[in-house]
């Protein structure tokens, strides 16, 4: 047995309290003069001899519940014996796709312990048939999930698909080793169409380990195609722009650059200048743009507000609430043009989410290997064969009936 928190017994000195009550409980009595002892009766000694036997269990129960809460907080345990695989290979189930690296699985599972990169870590299956369109795992929730696996060490192959990192990076106890089995390959996948009257865009996601990029392609499609994509419908973007004349040109730069979106995107775009005691009813389709220092009015949609920011890292960022964005400096040509501003501004309109969320299942851009590693944390190191056994649950159980039979006891006793 061994504990993780053994500076806890310093806590075992209370064992003195409930002695040291007893012990002046047992003090010399007071001598009490009477004029007579006619009266009165001899104590019957087996009772006595009870009463004291009783106090000395109340004692001993007491001491009792001390150690085990000591026990308790000092964390005890238990030392056993395990077997452990020296390697276990991980592999991610999307790999079995490819002939070259299935081939090199297979005869890999024939001689050593293989599991798939799953949750739960299913032992490894060549016939396995959902390789196509499997969602990419993630890579650090399945990492710190490995700490379950008895073994000294983990080889892992996978893709390392940039879309597999989400969250916080890990530590974790265990020497985990990365292979990258990613074929490179330039892959091409129908996302959807985009609907425009009696136009049809289709959009295409064009992926490999640097580069992500869509093509669009104008076409007609025929009835049975229709129903086997995502069509979006083209909708007018509305965006009310309301602005003090100190703020002129910002509203100038704004409303050039949605213009050119709207050219470059082809997508419709309506600019409608506003006043300020206008009764404002947007919707989650609208943008609304307010340049000025009063307070913005309430609104369903986005909103772009003027808030200069000397620290921020672009022009638009994301302000404290949920679709609200600050216009961080004052526009001029230089700003507008280094930083971007347009592509901001498409990333701000967000439009069709429905085919950019289709579109994240055809990312393949790669992860450098050395930067997708949990960051190693040193543990405990047990000996050879071994692990630990928490059995503080059963203490909690020993502690819980000490105390109920201590309590009954004491009322008993009236100690």
């Amino acid at each position: 047995m061994v504990f993780l928190n053994p500076s806890f017994f310093w806590a075992l000195l209370g064992l003195s309290i409930p002695l040291t009550i007893h012990l002046w409980s047992r003090k010399q009595g007071k001598t009490i003069k009477v004029g007579s002892i006619k009266f009165l009766q001899d104590s019957d000694s087996k009772r006595s001899r009870s009463i004291k036997l009783n106090e000395l269990w109340l004692l001993l129960l007491r001491i009792l519940l001390i150690t085990v809460l000591v026990f308790i907080m000092s964390e005890p345990r238990w030392n056993y014996k395990t077997e452990k695989t020296p390697i276990t290979y991980l592999v991610e189930p999307s790999l079995l796709g490819v002939t070259k690296s299935k081939t090199f699985l297979d005869s890999l599972a024939s001689e050593e312990e293989v599991r798939f990169l799953k949750s739960d870590f299913p032992a490894y299956d060549s016939e396995f048939l959902e390789t196509k369109n499997l969602e990419t795992p993630y890579y650090w929730q399945l990492a710190r999930e490995m700490k379950s696996l008895k073994t000294d060490s983990i080889v892992v192959f996978t893709n390392a698909f940039l879309s597999g990192l989400k969250g916080k990076r890990p530590e974790i106890d265990k020497n985990i080793y990365w292979f990258n089995l990613n074929s490179d390959e330039s892959k091409t996948n129908l996302v959807g169409a985009i609907q425009d009257k009696n136009e049809v865009e289709i959009i295409s996601a064009i992926s490999k380990a640097e580069v992500f990029k869509f093509e669009k392609e104008i076409q007609s499609i025929n009835a049975e195609s229709r129903d086997s994509i995502l069509i979006v419908e083209k909708d007018t973007l509305r965006i009310n722009m309301y602005f003090e004349d100190k703020f002129k040109t910002e509203s100038k730069y704004l409303k050039a650059s949605f213009l050119a979106i709207s050219k470059y995107l082809r997508h419709p775009i309506e600019i409608l200048n506003i006043k300020k005691e206008d009764n404002l009813k947007l919707t989650s389709n609208n943008l609304l743009v307010w340049l000025s220092d009063d307070t913005v009015p309430k609104t369903e949609g986005k909103v772009l507000k003027f808030k200069k920011n000397i620290f921020a890292n672009s022009l638009i960022e994301s302000a404290n609430f949920e679709n609200e964005y600050d216009l961080t400096a004052e526009l001029n040509s230089e700003n507008s043009i280094e930083e971007h501003l347009g592509k901001q501004l498409i990333k701000l309109l967000h439009l069709y989410p429905e085919l950019k969320k289709e579109a994240e299942t055809y990312d393949r851009r790669v992860m450098n290997m050395e930067l997708i590693k949990p960051n190693f944390k040193e543990g405990f190191k047990l000996n050879s064969e071994q692990e630990r056994k928490e059995f503080s649950n059963f203490l909690w159980l020993f502690f819980i009936v000490l105390l109920l039979s201590e309590r009954v006891l004491s009322r008993y006793r009236m100690q």
